[in-house]
């Protein structure tokens, strides 16, 4: 069905050596037909794929076009929308989630730093509590952002950032605790101070991807991911869900190379 029709639509070496990059039809594509989505639930638009499901339809696609596959994995396994699914206030899932299965934002998520990777007790990216401006209303408290991450995948391509940082409270604005740990946030692109940097080319994969920066990026407590009551929890969020994509999207794209590398080996 739509895999086999997507997978008609990639050259591999037309998106690697000429256009880096899948057509404009293959993005649409993807979108129309829930490749993004395969994870989040139907009552929010998506396609509730078991996890089975999800791994054969990223092994299929890698058998075409490794590109492609890490296209359609990042959201449906290290993307903000298992963050959301299982953390996400209700508030957030019925705005990101319908949004994220209609292709509407294209979503990425930022931990690895440049001198940290993806350490997160390392990174070196950071918050502060205070109080803000944000569109257009003033005297909002929240958190005002600095941050640099690199090897972002879809990051030039994305509207909806997710954030990893390491939150600190000098002011004592939300309780007697000045150092409340690693939290985990949803930026849009537009917001004022956010960069996405030139793009990286990887091993002449086509797949988008590239560095992100946070230059103070002021948002409201609201866009933390679950809230105030998942402010400090960032690490067994990210261990939890990022589990998926080294479980799951990872041995997928390793059997389709496996499987292409016995094809080109016999002819």
């Amino acid at each position: 069905g739509p895999v086999e029709t997507f997978c008609n639509m990639l050259d591999d070496w037309q998106i690697t050596q000429v256009d880096y990059d899948l057509t404009e039809q293959a993005w649409q594509y993807a979108k129309d037909n829930g490749f993004f989505a395969m994870i989040i639930p139907k009552q929010y638009g998506g396609l509730d794929f078991s996890a089975y499901a999800h791994s054969e339809v990223v092994m299929k696609i890698g058998t075409r076009s490794g590109s492609a596959a890490v296209t359609v994995m990042v959201p449906n396994s290290l993307g903000p929308g298992k963050l959301l699914m299982t953390y996400g206030t209700e508030e957030q899932k019925d705005y990101y989630l319908p949004r994220l299965a209609k292709g509407i934002d294209i979503p990425c998520f930022g931990l690895t730093s440049p001198d940290a990777g993806s350490d997160a007790s390392s990174m070196p990216d950071t918050g502060v509590v205070c109080y803000g401006s944000y569109e257009g209303e003033d005297n909002v408290l929240g958190i005002r952002l600095n941050w640099q991450k690199r090897y972002i995948t879809l990051a030039p391509v994305a509207t909806l950032l997710g954030i990893a940082f390491k939150l600190h409270d000098p002011d004592r604005l939300l309780s007697e605790q000045t150092e409340r740990g690693i939290t985990l946030a949803l930026i849009k692109r537009d917001t004022p101070g956010v960069e996405i940097g030139r793009r990286h080319f990887p091993l002449n994969q086509a797949f988008m991807n590239g560095p992100i920066r946070g230059r103070d990026v002021f948002i409201p407590l609201s866009s933390i991911i679950g809230g105030e009551d998942y402010i400090g929890k960032g690490w067994s969020m990210l261990m939890e869900c990022l589990g998926d994509g080294r479980a799951i999207s990872l041995p997928a794209l390793g059997t389709a190379a496996g499987k292409m590398a016995c094809k080109y080996t016999g002819a």
